[in-house]
């Protein structure tokens, strides 16, 4: 007993000392969640045997020093022998059960020799248990740690985002641009400078457009920035218009103009066979272009021309009158709308000639002459096929031979069907004859001015009617509505006219309207991939000339997508980088006003705000996400690395953000640049040319040469080969001279011979003087031999006017005088004789 204290002593520890510690170190053990470690150390003198062979033979190696052994050292025997993470669990249970058992055989009978295998366990499972306590207070201290950091990457986040949303945004409202677009934006302001375009310019438009997409590319190769600039086609304006269309044909309060004379009769049966005439043709020549040789000729038996012209035989079309039976006209045309739109949907563009036949023929045997409803729907559905030249047939048809009334949705057939075949030309023709500019008008209504005057009915209709007055006639505009605006918008999209897209999105923020996303999403990736800093100033000066409607765009009910919000903020960034540095500081006049200021703060704070809250429920969901990877089952380490990996990759967004707006700005400002260069350049140019005109025009026209006008050659040679002219001593300047007085000596003849003219014939003369005064001497000289003939005319009208004659003085006259001298004269010399005789 004595001898078993004192070895207790000598290690420092208890029995029940060592039963706590592997108690606490299993504890540890599990809350770290590692793999357990294998703290018991095997003896070299244990033989190696297998957890179950060893569980078995225990009994038998224990039982003999059973008696004697204590609980705690048969436990930690147990541990060396078994090797097995739950055996210290049972046994640690089982040694507090044992010594509460009444039955137990006293301590001091159970007395044995320690051996060195006992003191090496207890040693050992001491020393484990004080790591685990260590690394646990390790542990704690490194998530101490990292829960700190967290809390750091939170408040930074928050700073960092509020100073990315605020930081280019601070500095527009700041140093605000000049006034954006001076021009006006009122609505027939913006449709009469449309549609008094020049022709010269739509077919500039494009060519310009490849040309400055090409620049553009090179420059972000030249910065090594990858930019995927996608082209896409607006279909959004094509469904309104197919709901708009099935709207008219239920819509019973649709005006429409039916024929009502037995003459308009007939103009409307000839309307429908020109119509089918010229969708065969067009059929015909559209299969013949794709497959030559493959299809019957038109006028050859088996062709659809001649099916036609035998169906034409038999009376057809042979058209009741609308107004008989209104239902029945309805229901017909339904049905002639129902089965065209079927024969569409089956289409085979190598067999049209056979689809555009059953359309013909539906035409002609229907029972009453179609309405604008079926033209609408030919119209759109050829468009939609890509079969541009049948739709134009339509159109033709439509526009030079019918007096139908066009409704809301032949607008948008047409100008869809314009867009859709990519006619410019034709796009804005249409849109001339839509308001008015044009004197033909859509089919609504026009009037002469007389008519006007004579008529007080007509007279009334042009005060209530929106007119427009051209060439003498009052034409009937079409009405402005937001389904128009928007499909003229997108055909202005697809045809590169950014700023006049831009315009008519001003015109809907003015009458309230809410102008669709997609369609508002493609005009701003348009203005910003081209980088068009007149449309972006148009769309600014748009939102905040209504900067109310601009603010329930931004922040109201149905708001536009966040992107939307990131565009226009790019739209204010190629702004304010198309703006000259320092005008603020040395032309405050030339900047906007307080007004104008306030609410471009207002607009910039409406995008913050928006942006603010999209990356704040971006925020959340995110710190979700780390919350949830905290919480899975997995390592600590894992489960913290991954929930920094999602903190740093939201922590790092507003930063990549920023680099895109400053992106954005650093090339709108390169290309606005390069464009002021090209633009100085050409000035340049046209200054030097200007220069070189003046002197070349100085120099006399017998000494001009090529040379002088040539814009290849460097203009210090041309000025110098000029100015030989005004140097003195050189030959140049002799020839010049020469000419200067051949100039001056005809200055003076020209005078001398409009003085020597009468008034009344110099007046004439005088007109034709050009711009500095001059008068042609040639001019001058026809007019004086005028002036000379009439003397001969004059003098010869009065030798025809004198009185004849006799014949006696005639003879007279040619009989030679007798001379009769009184003293004869003496000879003289020759000098004398030649004097006398002069």
């Amino acid at each position: 007993m004595a001898g078993q204290r004192a070895l207790d002593q000598m290690l420092g520890i208890s029995r029940t000392n060592i039963t706590l510690r592997s108690a606490k170190l299993n504890c540890s053990l599990n809350w770290s969640r590692r793999q357990p470690y294998n703290f018991i150390r095997q003896s070299p003198r244990t033989p190696q045997r297998s957890p179950s062979a060893q569980i078995q033979v225990l009994p038998r190696q224990l039982g003999r020093y059973a008696p004697a052994m204590p609980r705690p050292w048969l436990m930690a025997a147990g541990l060396r022998a078994c090797h097995y993470r739950a055996t210290l669990r049972t046994t640690t249970r089982n040694s507090f059960a044992c010594r509460s058992t009444p039955n137990s055989t006293p301590i001091h009978q159970r007395r044995r020799k320690v051996l060195a295998s006992d003191v090496f366990t207890a040693c050992y499972s001491a020393i484990m248990a004080t790591a685990a306590v260590l690394d646990a207070r390790q542990k704690d201290r490194r998530r101490r740690v990292l829960d700190a950091q967290i809390d750091e990457a939170r408040s930074k986040l928050a700073v960092l985002l509020e100073q990315s949303h605020a930081r280019d945004l601070a500095q527009i409202v700041k140093s605000p641009p000049p006034s954006f677009y001076d021009g006006s934006l009122e609505a027939l302001d913006v449709l009469k400078y449309i549609c008094n375009i020049r022709p010269e310019f739509l077919l500039e438009v494009e060519p310009k457009h490849q040309s400055r997409a090409r620049a553009l590319k090179r420059l972000r190769m030249d910065l090594g920035i990858s930019w995927d600039v996608r082209e896409t086609v607006g279909t959004s304006t094509l469904v309104k218009c197919e709901e708009i269309l099935a709207l008219e044909k239920t819509n019973p309060n649709v005006p429409r103009r039916e024929p009502r004379t037995e003459r308009q009769m007939a103009k409307t049966t000839d309307m429908i066979n020109h119509l089918v005439d010229l969708l065969l043709t067009e059929a015909y020549w559209q299969s013949e272009a794709e497959a030559p040789n493959s299809h019957p000729s038109l006028d050859s038996p088996d062709s659809a021309r001649t099916m036609i012209r035998l169906l034409r035989s038999e009376g057809y079309p042979r058209y009741n009158h609308p107004d008989v039976d209104l239902n029945e006209t309805a229901e017909s045309r339904a049905r002639l709308n129902e089965t065209n739109l079927s024969i569409l949907a089956d289409w085979v563009r190598p067999y049209r000639e056979r689809y555009v036949a059953k359309i013909c023929y539906n035409l002609l045997v229907c029972g009453v002459p179609p309405s604008i409803e079926n033209y609408n729907a030919l119209i759109l559905g050829f468009a939609r096929l890509g079969e541009h030249a049948l739709a134009q047939a339509v159109v033709d048809s439509f526009l030079y031979k019918s007096h139908l009334k066009p409704t809301e949705g032949t607008f948008l057939c047409l100008l869809h069907h314009y867009r859709l075949k990519k006619d410019i030309v034709g796009f804005w023709g249409l849109l001339r004859r839509l308001f008015g500019h044009d004197p033909r008008g859509i089919g609504l209504r026009r009037r002469t001015g007389e008519e006007i005057r004579r008529i007080d009915n007509f007279r009334r209709w042009a005060e209530e009617t929106g007119v427009t007055a051209v060439n003498g006639y009052f034409v009937e505009r079409a009405e402005l509505t937001q389904n128009l605006v928007e499909a003229m918008m997108e055909g202005l999209i697809d045809f590169r006219m950014l700023r006049e897209a831009a315009k008519l999105v001003v015109i809907c923020l003015q009458e309230g309207w809410q102008v669709g996303s997609e369609l508002l999403a493609r005009l701003f990736y348009a203005c910003i991939n081209s980088l068009d800093a007149s449309a972006a100033r148009i769309l600014i000066q748009g939102l905040l000339d209504n900067i109310g409607q601009a603010s329930c765009m931004i922040l109201g009910p149905g708001a536009v997508e966040p992107s939307m919000v990131r565009q226009l903020r790019h739209l204010l960034n190629i702004c304010q980088a198309t703006s000259l540095p320092g005008t603020a500081e040395f032309h405050p006049w030339l900047w906007a006003g307080p007004s104008s200021s306030t609410r471009l703060r207002h607009l910039a704070t409406a995008i913050w705000i928006r942006e603010t809250w999209n990356n704040s429920r971006i925020m959340t969901s995110r710190l979700k996400r780390a919350k949830q990877a905290l919480h899975e089952q997995r390592p600590l380490s894992s489960r913290l690395n991954l929930a920094l990996a999602v903190l740093d990759f939201e922590a790092d967004r507003p930063m990549r953000k920023l680099e895109n707006t400053e992106l954005v700005q650093r090339m709108a400002k390169i290309a606005w640049l390069e464009s002021q260069c090209e633009a100085a350049a050409r000035k340049i140019v046209e200054a030097e040319t200007d220069i070189c005109n003046v002197l070349a025009r100085r120099v006399p026209k017998e000494l001009r040469t090529f040379f002088d006008f040539n814009p290849k050659v460097a203009i210090q040679k041309r000025i110098k080969s000029l100015l030989r002219f005004w140097t003195p001593g050189t030959k140049q300047h002799q020839m010049a001279e020469c000419y200067a007085r051949s100039r001056e000596i005809e200055t003076e003849l020209k005078v001398a011979l409009l003085v020597a003219l009468p008034t009344d014939l110099a007046k004439p003369v005088l007109a034709t003087q050009n711009n500095t005064g001059d008068i042609s001497l040639g001019k001058i000289l026809v007019h004086f031999e005028r002036y000379l003939m009439s003397f001969k005319h004059k003098g010869q009208k009065q030798a025809e006017t004198a009185p004849q004659r006799d014949p006696f003085s005639q003879l007279l006259e040619k009989l030679p005088k007798p001379t009769i001298r009184f003293w004869p004269q003496a000879p003289t010399t020759g000098a004398a004789a030649s004097e006398q005789k002069w």
